[in-house]
C-alpha cells in the first residue's frame, strides 16, 4: 500500500509524517514534546494537520526518534481534548489521555533505522508444531530471574528449551498494549504498540529475531473482535460518542460488549494495517485471530483476503469455534482451531466412548488440507487457564467444563495413569492429521499437588501461584514427559507421512478399545496403534490389521517405554514383526498407550 495511506507516525527524510482518521473533528493538530513523560505545561511543537476526506495528515520537520506526541482534537460538540494515536507504534503505557488531562502518557515516535534481521524462512503450512506461551509468566518462578512478571528479553533465554523439545514455532498470547501491566492480553488498549510491561518495539523485534535464530517461527495472537473495557484508545476517539464512537458504532455485540464497526472501510483498513505491521515491522510468520465468530465474516474475509494476497507464505489461523470449513474456504484463513481435539480427547481418556471419540477428531472432513485444522489434545490457554480461582465456567462442580491442565483433569500429577494418558494424548496429537499445538507446561505435567488447583493463571490467586514453575519442569516427573514430547516431535519431523493429507483406519477393536490408523506418503508408511483401555497385551499376542500394507515393521515410538514413565519391555523394541497371511502384525500393546511402527 502507498506510504501516504498508512496511519500512525513515520520518520522520513523531511521530518515525521502523521496520519489519523477523525471524521467528526473540526480541527486536528499534532503536539510534540521531548520525553520521557508527557508534561502538560512543557513547551511543545504543535502543527495543524490537513484534512483529506475523513483523514488528517502532515509532515512535521525536525521531529526526532523517541519524542512524544499526542493529537489535539477540536470537536464542536465536546470541545478540545488530547488523544493518543490509535496507530502509535509505541506508547509509554496504556493509560487513557482524554479522560485525564494530567496523565503523563504519550505516543512515541520510533527510530527509522532498520532492524538487523537474521535470515529466516517461514515454514510451509504442513510443517508447524506450535508451542503456545504467555510472555509475562513463562519465566520468573523458581529460575534465575525470580521476578513476578517477565519481559520479551527474559523469555529469550527460554527459547532453546522450546526448540530442544522439537517445536519449530512459538505462539505468544497477545503482546499488544493492554490495560494495566498484568493480563493475559485479551483486553487490548493500543493495538499497534507492544505491551509496555513486556518491553519496547526494539525488544519485541529482538525477541522475534532471537526466536528465528533458534529455528522458531513466531505467530502473533491478535484481538480484533473487541477492545478492553478500560484504557481503550479507540473508544469515542474523535469525540463522537454514540455506541462508542467511530470505531464501534453499528459494530456487532460480543460477549465483551460492543465490537468494532467492521462494516466500515476505515475500520477494516485499521485492522489490515495492524496485521500488516506484524509482518513488515516484526517479521511475523503468522497470526492467530481471536474469536472470529464474534466478527462479521463477510467483512473479515475482505481483510484476510488482502493479507493472503500480500503475504501468501504466512500462516493465518482463526479461533473459529466450533470450527467450520467456511472460515477457510470462503473466509480465506489458512486454518482454524479445532476445539474438539481437546474436549473429545479428554472425554475419551475419561472412559466416555473412547474409540468413537478419538475417531471423531482424527481427520479433516470438509477441509482441503490437514493443516487447515490446528489440534491441541492437551488443551490451549483457554482450556488450561482460569481467572476465577479454579471456578471458571463452574469448574469446581462441572468436570467437563473445568479449566485445568490435562493431567489434573484425569487424576493429578502424582497419578501414574493420568500421566500415561497425557503421553498418549500428545503422541496422538503429533500422529493425527492437523497442525499440533501445545500450551506451556503441558510438556512437563505442569499442575498442582492438589487435583482441583492445577490450572494456569498469570499470578497468585486463592489457590496459589500458577505461573510456569521451573522446578516442576526439571523434576523426575517433568523430565519423563519432556522426553516423551521430544521423541514424539522427532518422529513427526522424521516421517513426512505424518504431515501429509493421508489417513486410513484399517483397525477398529471396539471390544478392547484399540484403534489403528495408517499415514502414508510415497514410501513412508506409518502405522499408529492407540490402546484406550486398562488392558495390557503381552507375549506378542495382539493382532493389528495393516490395511493391505505388507512387509516388515519397526517400532519407532511406544509411549509406555521406561524413559517416558512406563516400564522396561512395555513395547516392541527388539521385535520387528512381518505382516502375516491374515493381514495382521502381532505385537505387545501396553495399556493407555500409543505405539507407532514404520514399514521397512
Amino acid at each position: 500500500m502507498n506510504l501516504d495511506e498508512r496511519i500512525g507516525s513515520r520518520l522520513t527524510a523531511d521530518g515525521c509524517f502523521f496520519r489519523v482518521w477523525a471524521p467528526h473533528a473540526q480541527k486536528v493538530s499534532v503536539v510534540i514534546q521531548n520525553g520521557p513523560y508527557w508534561e502538560v505545561d512543557d513547551a511543545a511543537i504543535e502543527q495543524e494537520l490537513t484534512r483529506c476526506g475523513d483523514y488528517w495528515s502532515a509532515t512535521v520537520p525536525g521531529v526526532q526518534a523517541s519524542q512524544l506526541y499526542r493529537y489535539r482534537i477540536d470537536n464542536p460538540d465536546c470541545g478540545v481534548f488530547e488523544q493518543l494515536d490509535p496507530a502509535a507504534r509505541d506508547v509509554i503505557s496504556s493509560d487513557l489521555t482524554r479522560w485525564d488531562p494530567s496523565d503523563r502518557n504519550g505516543s512515541v515516535v520510533l527510530d527509522a533505522e532498520p532492524f538487523p534481521w537474521a535470515p529466516f524462512e517461514t515454514p510451509r503450512f504442513e510443517n508447524f508444531i506450535i508451542y503456545q506461551l504467555h510472555i509475562g509468566t513463562f519465566a520468573g518462578r523458581n529460575d534465575d530471574f525470580d521476578k513476578p512478571w517477565t519481559t520479551f528479553q527474559d523469555i529469550e533465554s527460554k527459547l532453546s528449551y522450546i526448540r530442544e523439545l522439537g517445536f519449530n514455532c512459538i505462539e505468544p498470547l497477545p503482546v499488544h498494549e493492554f490495560a494495566l501491566d498484568r493480563s493475559w492480553g485479551y483486553n487490548p488498549a493500543s493495538l499497534f504498540a507492544p505491551e509496555s510491561s513486556y518491553g519496547s518495539p526494539h525488544n519485541l523485534a529482538h525477541f522475534v529475531d532471537a526466536a528465528h535464530r533458534q529455528g522458531l517461527a513466531v505467530i502473533f495472537d491478535v484481538v480484533y473482535n473487541h477492545a478492553g473495557p478500560g484504557d481503550n484508545v479507540l473508544w469515542e476517539f474523535d469525540g463522537y460518542a454514540p455506541e462508542g464512537g467511530i470505531y464501534f458504532e453499528g459494530g456487532q455485540m460480543t460477549d465483551w460488549g460492543r465490537g468494532p464497526a467492521w462494516w466500515k472501510r476505515e475500520v477494516e483498513d485499521f485492522y489490515y494495517q495492524n496485521a500488516r505491521m506484524f509482518f513488515e515491522d516484526y517479521h511475523a510468520d503468522g497470526l492467530r485471530f481471536d474469536v472470529t465468530t464474534q466478527i462479521n465474516g463477510e467483512h473479515l474475509r475482505l481483510v484476510v483476503d488482502r493479507l493472503r494476497r500480500d503475504f501468501p507464505d504466512k500462516y493465518l489461523i482463526a479461533e473459529h469455534l466450533p470450527d467450520h470449513p467456511w472460515i477457510v474456504k470462503t473466509g480465506q484463513f489458512c486454518a482454524t482451531w479445532d476445539a474438539d481435539s481437546h474436549h473429545e480427547c479428554q472425554r475419551a481418556l475419561a472412559g466416555q466412548e473412547p474409540l468413537n471419540k478419538v475417531k471423531g477428531f482424527l481427520g479433516w472432513d470438509g477441509y482441503d488440507y490437514a493443516w487447515n485444522l490446528v489440534k491441541y489434545t492437551l488443551g490451549s490457554h483457554d482450556d488450561v487457564g482460569d481467572q476465577k480461582s479454579g471456578d471458571a465456567e463452574d469448574g469446581l462442580t462441572n468436570w467437563d467444563r473445568r479449566h485445568r491442565y490435562f493431567v489434573d483433569q484425569l487424576g493429578g500429577r502424582e497419578d501414574w495413569t493420568a500421566r500415561a494418558k497425557c503421553r498418549l494424548a500428545w503422541a496422538l496429537n503429533v500422529t493425527i492429521p492437523g497442525t499440533p499445538l501445545m500450551f506451556m507446561g503441558s510438556e512437563c505435567h505442569m499442575a498442582s499437588p492438589h487435583v482441583s488447583w492445577g490450572y494456569w493463571h498469570d499470578g497468585a490467586d486463592d489457590r496459589g501461584d500458577h505461573r510456569f514453575n521451573w522446578s516442576i519442569a526439571g523434576d523426575p516427573i517433568g523430565m519423563e514427559m519432556r522426553r516423551l514430547v521430544t521423541a514424539c516431535n522427532a518422529i513427526r519431523w522424521q516421517n513426512p507421512a505424518l504431515r501429509a493429507e493421508s489417513l486410513s483406519i484399517p483397525h477398529e477393536d471396539h471390544t478392547n478399545q484399540v484403534l489403528g490408523f495408517i499415514r502414508q506418503l510415497c514410501d513412508n508408511t506409518v502405522l499408529i496403534i492407540v490402546n484406550l483401555s486398562e488392558q495390557n497385551f503381552t507375549g506378542l499376542s495382539y493382532g493389528v490389521r495393516t490395511g493391505g500394507y505388507n512387509g516388515q515393521w519397526t517400532q519407532i515410538l511406544c509411549t509406555q517405554d521406561a524413559a517416558f514413565g512406563g516400564w522396561d519391555g512395555a513395547g516392541n523394541a527388539f521385535h520387528e514383526p512381518w505382516t502375516q497371511a491374515d493381514g495382521q502384525i502381532y505385537i505387545n500393546l501396553p495399556k493407555w498407550s500409543v505405539v507407532v511402527f514404520r514399514r521397512n
